[in-house]
């Protein structure tokens, strides 16, 4: 008995691969009763036109029954009354054989290969993907896209993957990374994403034609959303920013600057480090927009006291109008719209926020 073959792309789905194995198995069923029902009224046709309407109608439906099972049972009718009837049974076992077989075929599919436990974590996790907001969506699950990954959830964002590689998605499932099968370019993908309720969009595909089309598509769907795209070539990251990116970002720049800075600068560079790598301090390097509604505003950076307050410490002051102040001055007041650059951890990055009345 062969299992049926199924294609990669129904095995890499797995609702598919239950919606298939489930039509499978009501074909063989109903393959089953229409063998059950021609071979009774086979048996019955011959028994009115052949043996004198000898057989009821009951007895018909029994002894196909027991010859399709094979169950071993004497013949409840007596086939030498009525001509043809033994050379009925001979071509009703052939076929009843293999009605069984298919049978027993699908339900083992059913059982096996769609994987009721894939089916329903697949599910549950569809429900939290139309359910979920303010999460950040990444296309692209290679080199690049993982670390990525790994820093957004280091800093308790939640993450919606989008990735063609059923087996680079399936790596994430375990770090509690939402995951999507399909073409990040296309707009049903996003929107399956949840990309109206999202808070960012990465694309770290590996062809720059590819996150050219990924901006496209996420401006034109979500024109508020924060875009961030990898640039492969450093002459594309201007058409890139003109396609809608906020931030274009050159890998190949990124990793040049690091080298020099680890030539001229290893402690600072040591320093960053330990401190993305460092678990246990879990310090980063965040951003808080100052509300309208914050504790502090119209207060100076003396009197704010985020040191004593949240934990944090201050080290630069965007301003509304773009300019920045590094090492901000103790009389530096603080007002809406002002974004504080400080470093903490992420417990005291949250209390700041909630200080200064953060909004995105």
């Amino acid at each position: 008995m062969m299992a049926a073959v199924m294609d990669p792309a129904t095995q890499s789905d797995p609702v598919r691969s239950y919606e298939v194995a489930r039509r499978r198995l009501f074909f063989a069923f109903g393959l089953l009763v229409l063998v059950t029902a021609v071979g009774s009224g086979g048996y019955w046709y011959l028994s009115q036109s052949l043996g004198g309407g000898t057989w009821t109608v009951e007895d018909c439906i029994y002894m196909t029954a027991i010859t399709i099972t094979t169950v071993g049972y004497g013949e409840v009718l007596d086939l030498s009354l009525v001509p043809f009837a033994r050379e009925w049974t001979l071509l009703l076992l052939t076929f009843g054989i293999s009605a069984n077989l298919y049978v027993v075929s699908a339900i083992t599919s059913f059982f096996v290969e769609s994987d009721f436990n894939n089916v329903r974590r697949f599910k549950r996790d569809r429900k939290r993907m139309k359910q979920i907001s303010n999460h950040y969506i990444v296309c692209g699950v290679g080199r690049t896209g993982e670390h990525v990954i790994n820093e957004l959830l280091a800093v308790g964002e939640s993450v919606v993957a989008i990735d063609e590689r059923i087996d680079k998605l399936e790596a994430l499932r375990d770090k509690g990374v939402l995951i999507l099968h399909g073409d990040a370019t296309e707009d049903e993908t996003l929107v399956e994403a949840g990309i109206h309720r999202a808070r960012g969009i990465v694309s770290t595909l590996d062809d720059d034609k590819t996150n050219l089309f990924v901006v496209v598509s996420a401006r034109q769907t979500n024109p508020d959303l924060r875009i961030v795209t990898k640039a492969v070539g450093p002459s594309t990251a201007a058409k890139l920013r003109r396609a809608g990116a906020d931030a274009v970002v050159t890998p190949t720049k990124i990793g040049g600057m690091r080298l020099a800075s680890e030539l001229i600068r290893p402690h600072v560079v040591r320093f960053l480090d330990e401190m993305l790598r460092d678990k246990e301090a879990n310090l980063r390097i965040e951003e808080a927009t100052v509300g309208p509604g914050g504790d502090v505003v119209g207060m100076t950076l003396d009197d704010a006291d985020f040191r004593q307050r949240a934990g944090v410490l201050v080290m630069a002051v965007r301003k509304a109008d773009g300019s920045v102040v590094h090492v901000p001055p103790p009389d530096l007041v603080v007002e809406p719209g002002q974004t504080l650059i400080a470093i903490g951890t992420r417990e005291h990055i949250d209390e700041l926020r909630a200080t200064v009345g953060h909004r995105a």
